[in-house]
């Protein structure tokens, strides 16, 4: 286990392998855990990281900045303080809103990006509200219940069953408080200005059948991600790199290593249905 100090907080993170880095990000359910299939697969050609954003797995859990500019900082910081000038970002869910604002405001130090189930509008989530309040989500619930049965929800098709209950673990250890102010946070960003201002080669991955992040979200990135790419696989739900990793795990490769902005696509010797949208 490693870790460092920001702001006086002990931010943890894991790395594999050697070469040109790699950040990947977590969203808010679970941890840097779910990633080790991905890092793995990269490893031999790139340096992975996966750091915990405060509050979740074993990154510091005290204070209250628990909100997406925060963790935008937190990642600045962390590449700050381990010497990274540039840096390749991969991120779901959370782990992508953070990464598209952190491009945008800081579009010199990354190089490529690549996100998946990432609502674009924070509105799109408020399905998973009762009248928009968290105080009276699901009844008499409380959130971190509430997003332990939503994951139980979608975590059937994940083949490693240690992984599936690392997940359910990691969300229902993470404290009320803390699930309250990420989605309070997550549910007013807009992130179609940051988009439009991109200017790395990005590739958004969307799954047909998302239980948690709207697929149609995918048509409001392709919308306003000018010249990037937009995938959408039609039979996998919110963990596409969990459920068959093999798939997003060879496109990850394919698209960190393609020159430039080429384009990628899932090649047929994969064996998986996907619904391709080239650069718009």
């Amino acid at each position: 286990m490693s870790a460092i100090f920001i702001e006086q907080r002990v931010v943890h993170y894991e790395v594999f392998g050697r070469g040109q880095p790699v950040i990947f990000l977590h969203s808010w359910l679970g941890s840097w855990r779910y990633w080790v299939p991905s890092m793995e697969m990269i490893s031999d050609r790139f340096r992975a990281y996966a750091m915990d954003f405060w509050g979740f797995g074993d990154s510091d859990r005290s204070g209250e900045s628990f909100n997406v500019q925060a963790y935008v900082d937190q990642l600045l910081a962390f590449m700050h303080e381990l010497g990274m000038v540039k840096a390749n970002l991969v991120g779901h869910g959370l782990g992508g809103i953070v990464a598209v604002r952190a491009a945008a405001q800081a579009p010199k130090n990354f190089l490529k990006l690549v996100v998946t189930g990432m609502p674009v509008e924070g509105e799109a989530l408020s399905i998973h509200t009762k009248s928009g309040a968290l105080s009276r989500l699901m009844g008499r619930n409380n959130i971190n219940d509430t997003m332990g049965k939503l994951l139980k929800q979608v975590q059937s098709r994940i083949a490693d069953e240690e992984i599936r209950q690392e997940l359910l673990e990691d969300t229902s250890s993470t404290l009320q408080t803390v699930m309250e102010h990420v989605f309070e946070s997550m549910l007013e960003v807009d992130l179609r200005d940051d988009l439009r201002t991109l200017a790395i080669p990005t590739l958004g991955v969307y799954s047909g059948n998302d239980a948690v992040v709207p697929p149609t979200q995918a048509e409001t990135f392709e919308e306003n991600a000018t010249e990037h790419q937009v995938l959408t696989m039609e039979n996998y739900n919110h963990f596409p790199f969990l459920e068959e990793g093999n798939v997003f795990n060879r496109l990850l490769l394919d698209f960190l290593t393609s020159p430039g902005a080429t384009a990628v696509q899932i090649k047929e010797e994969w064996r998986r249905r996907v619904k391709q949208t080239e650069y718009l």
